[in-house]
């Protein structure tokens, strides 16, 4: 089982067809969608793997009976979505963004979501209900994550930040019938996005910490800090906590706690657990690298630089 290789072929179709329908849009919206898409394009070295979106759909397909068709025609309405949500966070998240050049085709690529998914779920269906709950909890999570702090107070919110991904895994449900799994998907889907964030978190940390953006990691060091109550934190204080004071291990670990949770769920989601083993066994080896380095140091500075060094 692979939970990526397994659809290497329905993923080429899935961004075969993503292409041709933006390559349509009207100029220069068409040329604007296409480099956004290449910049998630799984088949591109160079871009930002967002997998759980564009698979989430193939990796129920089995659990939920649901025909080839339609879990691709569902992958395809992630990309669109997943490119929508993209630019409302660049927009956001950049002072250099403009507005005028990005919402009109923010909006072409919400259309084209709807276009799938109505046909999926005609008026009235339960999914229009959760997808309002879904929105609301991504506008909740993305507007108040720098002053309510969720990672210390409200983990769950973490996760909200990508609560339209749960349309598809709900849509999946609904239609196969099995509605009172709706719940245990969510909570499922909540574990691996923590975990993905966590992540995504420690990657991005200086980045985060020089704009001033929330950051999992960067809470749980001023938690644990002498001087945590200080409003900015320092990157000099940052590493001491993770290479010193063994933060990255606690961090680590409540990954591993959430994999616990995950691992207990008695959704039919082989490929979703293993994928979260994946995002937990990734930090792992960092954490194993950092203590890694500090044991050569311990060994002297001649040997840490020879080991670096001579090959």
């Amino acid at each position: 089982m692979d939970w990526l290789n397994d659809y290497e072929d329905e993923l080429r179709l899935v961004f075969q067809e993503s292409r041709r329908i933006i390559s349509e849009f009207p100029e220069p919206l068409n040329q604007q969608g296409m480099s956004y898409l290449e910049h998630f394009n799984v088949f591109n070295a160079e871009s930002h793997k967002n997998y759980i979106c564009y698979l989430l759909p193939f990796w129920l397909q089995k659990g939920c009976g649901i025909s080839a068709e339609v879990t691709r025609q569902m992958s395809m309405g992630n990309v669109f979505f997943m490119l929508y949500f993209f630019i409302q966070d660049d927009l956001m998240d950049s002072q250099e963004s403009s507005a005028y050049e990005k919402l009109p085709l923010a909006n072409l690529l919400y259309v084209e979501f709807l276009n799938i998914y109505r046909i999926l779920f005609p008026e009235p269906s339960a999914f229009w209900i959760l997808f309002n709950r879904y929105i609301m909890e991504w506008a909740d999570s993305v507007s108040n994550e720098n002053t309510s702090d969720y990672f210390l107070n409200d983990r769950v919110k973490i996760s909200y930040k990508a609560s339209p991904l749960k349309l598809s895994s709900t849509a999946a449900l609904l239609m196969s019938g099995k509605s009172d799994l709706v719940p245990q998907a969510e909570e499922l889907i909540h574990s691996v996005l923590l975990t993905l964030q966590m992540l995504d978190d420690y990657e991005d940390w200086k980045e985060d910490l020089s704009a001033g953006n929330y950051n999992c990691l960067l809470s749980l060091t001023r938690k644990h800090l002498p001087n945590s109550s200080a409003a900015k934190l320092t990157s000099q204080e940052v590493e001491f906590y993770l290479f010193t004071a063994n933060g990255l291990h606690t961090y680590t670990q409540l990954a591993h706690d959430t994999h616990n949770k995950v691992t207990a769920s008695g959704l039919d989601a082989p490929h979703l657990i293993a994928f979260h083993s994946m995002l937990v066994s990734n930090l792992q080896q960092i954490s194993d690298s950092i203590e890694a380095d500090k044991q050569l140091l311990l060994n002297g500075g001649l040997y840490h630089w020879l080991s670096k060094n001579v090959h």
